[in-house]
């Protein structure tokens, strides 16, 4: 039994059959696979290579998480790439649940602060979420509290998008121009009246400043 050196923490059982296993520590125990020449039964090999499973998916799993925030269900997905076991994926994801390392809670809130800030209405923001697995109590109380948290008027950010949106395109005729605008703030996850709303009041100083 050495530790990995690639992977602290983890431990290395060698088996005379040529087999090995990279394990956390408390299965070492279990096992009593402690020392070197140990024998074990069939039923402690058989748990230590389900445990060395576990392992590498967990530390996967953290590893992904390291580069960005994921939910349950996208860790799933990336994990079906090299583990066809559900079960075991879903144990390794039980495990990092249970420890606080995944939430899908904490991803929910960051996402729907991040995207709110960036200008997306709550109606998209809520379908990322969804699509991203988050539950749908969960979704609509993270999307809530980014709401209450930021400020957020979904008119306001609306109207600054128009403009902005407005300045980019520069010189077009009027019906392109509103074209244009009406499906890049729809792609934002903006509602009908809401857009009307805001490009009444932008178009129309738009055009009350052309014409002076």
């Amino acid at each position: 039994m050495l530790e990995s050196s690639r992977r602290p923490g983890r431990f290395v059982v060698s088996l005379a059959d040529g087999r090995a296993f990279t394990v956390a520590i408390g299965a070492l125990s279990k096992t009593g696979a402690t020392r070197a020449g140990v024998e074990l039964d069939p039923d402690a090999v058989a748990y230590l290579g389900r445990e060395s499973a576990i392992t590498d998916l967990s530390d996967r799993a953290v590893n992904a998480l390291a580069r960005g925030r994921k939910t349950r269900r996208e860790l799933a997905i990336r994990l079906r790439r090299v583990q066809p076991d559900a079960a075991l994926i879903g144990e390794a994801l039980d495990r990092l649940t249970a420890s606080g390392v995944l939430s899908d809670e904490a991803v929910a809130h960051a996402e729907a602060a991040a995207r709110l800030r960036r200008g997306e209405a709550p109606a998209k923001v809520r379908q990322v979420l969804r699509r991203k697995g988050v539950e749908g109590r969960m979704v609509n109380e993270a999307v809530t509290a980014a709401i209450s948290e930021d400020g957020f008027d979904e008119l306001t950010s609306c109207r600054a998008l128009a403009e902005k949106r407005v300045r980019a395109l520069g010189s077009k005729e009027p019906a392109v121009l509103r074209r244009r605008v009406v499906a890049f703030l729809q792609r934002r996850g903006f509602g009908g009246s809401v857009i009307g709303q805001a490009l009444r009041e932008v178009l129309g100083r738009q055009s009350e400043h052309d014409s002076e």
